[in-house]
């Protein structure tokens, strides 16, 4: 995992095509609308990856199925206006329990808009 997340970083996973695996899932910023059961999905995407070997959700990034094989298609921001860090952190811990110590989350701003933001969770295999 990078020590640094940025756009750059980012767009390197899309053009590198790195497909998703047992600890890296990309998640569009759809996900994260209000219009969706944002905290039920979040809850069970956050718990899976913890319950198995810890890893990073990306929210951000769409993905493509080619062929049963899910790669990053292209940034797809979280509007920030819709779902700010602070959010995210308080729908991750009220409805995981118990509590999963040690979640990162990292706030990547994109260029393509003002409230474009990609969100990099690091979710720690929980024991």
């Amino acid at each position: 995992m990078p020590r640094y997340w940025d756009q750059a970083e980012l767009e390197r996973y899309i053009t590198e095509g790195i497909e998703e695996n047992l600890t890296l899932d990309y998640k569009a910023g759809a996900a994260l609308s209000k219009e969706t059961n944002r905290q039920k999905e979040i809850a069970k995407d956050v718990s899976a990856m913890a319950n198995s070997a810890g890893g990073v959700i990306i929210y951000g990034i769409g993905e493509e199925n080619n062929e049963g094989r899910f790669r990053p298609a292209k940034l797809a921001p979280v509007n920030r206006l819709e779902c700010s860090r602070e959010t995210l952190e308080q729908i991750i811990s009220s409805n995981i329990q118990p509590r999963i110590s040690g979640i990162k989350i990292y706030p990547v701003p994109l260029s393509s808009g003002l409230n474009d933001v990609a969100y990099v969770v690091s979710i720690p295999q929980d024991r």
